[in-house]
């Protein structure tokens, strides 16, 4: 059994490891959730996360008439409980950044020199993952999932472990950022631009920029919590101002746009 604390997003929450095959468990959850266990612990914390991985039909005689802590993810497949468990840990982050930050859903790294980052804001099935993927064996990896943007425009990493598509399973199978040879993120990145990601089959790719309102409409639907953030329309229209306009990149395939993004981090610095 291991009591582990991940940080992400400025904050951190505690994860309880637990069940009859807690062992297997902690050795695959220490290598996919390496880089946030490194992080520095928060004073803005999340309440505690249970994971809990049992053999098939497995009783625990302990257990009988004990009522599991609200946030306790179980399961008997290691590679379907690790996925969900990715996704309690990232909900209780956001929730615990609640009204203290700019989030949005997106994948973001930095140049490992400067700080300079780009921020990549879309819908889940976009490709974020895999412009993390690719991008980050070239330049810092900060996330692949939530943006969280401070009011100076500092970005908090997440360095979350990665969810890949393999051929072979049924399910994403969760993949730690050293495992996929990911440069280390910038100690103190910055966010230098926010483009939106519009993937469509049978789009070439172009650039279309976005007026300030058309802007804030876009960016607003694929943020967390903005409205708990204390005047968070003014304070995302500050950050839009300070770092130019935000512009959508119409695409079919990430391929399309790796560098083209690329010269974009590269200039930024």
């Amino acid at each position: 059994m291991l009591d582990a604390l991940i940080g992400g997003l400025g904050a951190s929450v505690p994860v309880l490891l637990r069940g009859s095959r807690s062992d297997e468990l902690t050795t695959r959850f220490v290598n996919v959730w390496e880089r946030c266990l490194a992080l520095p612990a928060s004073d803005v914390t999340a309440e505690p996360i249970t994971l809990e991985l049992n053999e098939p039909n497995f009783e625990d005689p302990t257990a009988s008439g004990t009522k599991r802590a609200e946030r306790t993810v179980t399961g008997d497949d290691l590679g379907p409980l690790l996925v969900s468990g990715t996704q309690t840990i990232t909900s209780a982050l956001i929730g615990a950044q609640r009204g203290n930050l700019l989030m949005f859903h997106a994948g973001a790294v930095s140049h490992p020199v400067t700080g300079a980052s780009v921020v990549f804001v879309a819908r889940g099935g976009t490709g974020k993952t895999t412009l993390s993927r690719t991008l980050g064996t070239r330049f810092g990896y900060l996330t692949d999932e939530t943006a969280g943007i401070t009011l100076d425009g500092s970005i908090l990493a997440y360095p979350k472990p990665l969810s890949i598509r393999d051929p072979e399973v049924p399910h994403k199978v969760e993949t730690g950022p050293s495992e996929l040879a990911l440069v280390q993120a910038h100690p103190a990145p910055f966010v230098t631009k926010i483009i939106l990601l519009d993937r469509s089959p049978d789009d070439a790719p172009w650039i279309e920029e976005l007026g300030l309102l058309d802007a804030l409409c876009a960016l607003t639907a694929e943020s967390s919590s903005l409205a708990a953030l204390d005047r968070g329309l003014h304070r995302l229209a500050d950050l839009i101002e300070r770092i130019g306009p935000i512009t959508r990149w119409h695409y079919a395939e990430a391929a399309d746009i790796i560098d083209p993004l690329a010269e974009l981090l590269e200039g930024a610095a």
